[in-house]
């Protein structure tokens, strides 16, 4: 029985080694990481319009530009609006025949559409973004678009524009002469986001 008992020991006393050289070491880590936020921007491009002809009655120019886009790395949740203002659509001064007075529009005969807003990847959800349609541009800044709630990350929109001639609109000035190029009714678009 003696033997029985010492042999059982000696098993038991291996076992309990070989379990200890097999199990893991157990050890708590603690990563850590800050996180800083970014900026607020916004990118636009100028839209490229259609040209017209007068022809006596009311025409509309109409055009798009690339994507627009708003990213929010700021990482606070913050509400944000980009907004914009435009000048008088004129058409400089040109040289010869006719051509030594600027043209201008009345005002209010721009407008802006937003198009649909699209999230980028991983970005918070597009709704609650509201945006603008046929929005009369001044010389006033005004809200375009606009998040009131949390939109962190990207978000992109292709925005359409409309220019109004009235019927009573005077052509473009000519560069130079009486014949050629024209110098295009131009108006400046200033946008801002806070």
């Amino acid at each position: 029985m003696r033997k029985f008992t010492k042999i059982g020991g000696v098993v038991g006393v291996a076992a309990l080694m070989v379990t200890a050289a097999v199990s893991p070491v157990m050890a708590d880590t603690t990563v850590g990481s800050s996180i800083t936020g970014g900026t607020l921007t916004q990118t636009s491009a100028a839209p490229s319009m259609s040209g017209v002809t007068l022809n006596g009655t009311t025409q509309t120019s109409t055009g798009t530009s690339a994507a627009w886009t708003v990213v929010d790395a700021r990482g606070s949740g913050a509400v944000w609006t980009v907004s914009a203002s435009a000048s008088i659509p004129t058409s400089a001064i040109g040289t010869g025949d006719g051509n030594t007075t600027a043209r201008t529009l009345p005002a209010g005969k721009m407008t802006i559409t937003t198009g649909t807003v699209t999230a980028g990847t991983d970005s918070d959800s597009a709704s609650g973004i509201t945006g603008s349609t046929a929005l009369v541009l001044s010389t006033t800044a005004q809200a375009v678009l606009t998040a009131t709630a949390d939109h962190k990350g990207s978000y992109s929109q292709v925005p359409t524009f409309n220019v109004t001639y009235p019927a009573n609109a005077y052509k473009s000035n000519f560069v130079t002469g009486s014949s050629g190029a024209l110098v295009p009714y131009v108006s400046t678009i200033t946008i801002t986001i806070a």
